[in-house]
């Protein structure tokens, strides 16, 4: 793990290059990108990985937005916030579920919604802060899950066939058989569960990408790419291991832009970009070159 010095020393000798590849940030925020605002940036982004390294489930979630107001998903799973909820709107269910949460248990007091929980959702996001996350979980070697949104979970739920989800949503987590049970059913093959994602991806495209441009999660998949992780499909989630902790002890914010540079991510390179990640979750480039045309 990072030093508050090395932390900081790490990000500073990027500085120019977050500056020159994020003009999208920049343009957005109506010149956000000055030195002011950068040193707050970064402030931010040190709280958020020191919030990740003492992830009470060890385990960081991937994937739309919308994740950061599903009552049940951050109910079981919390926050990660460096300083406050990032929507306004989320504000008023994350006090429900704080209160809910100071309930006395006969299991002890529960970690914090907001704190060191497994979704990201602060004040003041910037490519740097999202960059800590991942860059924070890699050095802890913690698991990634993709969490789908209310309306991905219905496309997914949809074609599996609604009840077999749902039966097996119910029993999801369940270690001891009844007596008299007949045998579980065999896993499904992991070729079979990867096309069932592929397809799963090419009905969504705006997981990736969206009106030109490459989404955040593009960013979050390369930067396991480079860490050492490697992709673990089910029919009931898609999550990333780490599987070579040398590569994940190494990440840092210089190799983490490196590689977004040659991919093209700050000039929206979509077949380059989409190949990677293509070949990244199905070892083959091909699979998702559609998306994003």
């Amino acid at each position: 793990m990072l030093t508050k010095e090395q932390f900081f020393r790490d990000v500073m000798d990027v500085v120019p290059q977050y500056e020159d590849d994020n003009a999208w940030f920049r343009f957005e925020r109506g010149g956000i990108w000055d030195k002011g605002h950068m040193i707050q940036f970064i402030l931010m982004a040190w709280r958020c990985y020191q919030g990740v390294t003492r992830n009470a489930l060890q385990t960081i979630l991937l994937g739309d937005t919308k994740i950061r107001s599903d009552s049940q998903l951050v109910m079981s799973f919390g926050l990660a916030s460096a300083g406050g909820v990032q929507e306004d709107k989320d504000r008023e269910m994350v006090q429900k579920l704080m209160d809910q949460r100071r309930r006395p248990t006969k299991a002890g007091p529960a970690t914090d919604v907001v704190g060191p929980g497994s979704i990201l959702s602060t004040k003041m996001w910037s490519p740097i802060l999202n960059d800590a996350l991942i860059i924070a979980g890699a050095h802890g070697r913690q698991d990634f899950l993709f969490a789908l949104n209310e309306d991905e979970r219905q496309d997914w739920g949809l074609h599996i066939g609604a009840a077999e989800f749902d039966k097996r949503r119910a029993v999801f987590g369940e270690a001891v058989k009844r007596p008299g049970a007949p045998p579980a059913s065999p896993p499904a093959p992991e070729a079979k569960m990867k096309e069932r994602w592929a397809s799963f991806f090419r009905r969504n495209p705006r997981i990736f990408w969206d009106r030109g441009n490459p989404r955040v999660f593009v960013r979050e998949l390369i930067g396991l790419k480079f860490f050492g992780y490697s992709p673990e499909f089910s029919d009931l989630q898609l999550g990333f291991a780490c599987t070579n902790p040398g590569a994940a002890n190494v990440a840092s914010f210089r190799t983490y832009l490196q590689g977004l540079r040659a991919l093209g991510f700050h000039s929206r390179d979509r077949l380059a970009l989409m190949g990677a990640v293509s070949e990244f979750l199905f070892e083959d480039g091909a699979v998702l070159q559609g998306i994003g045309a």
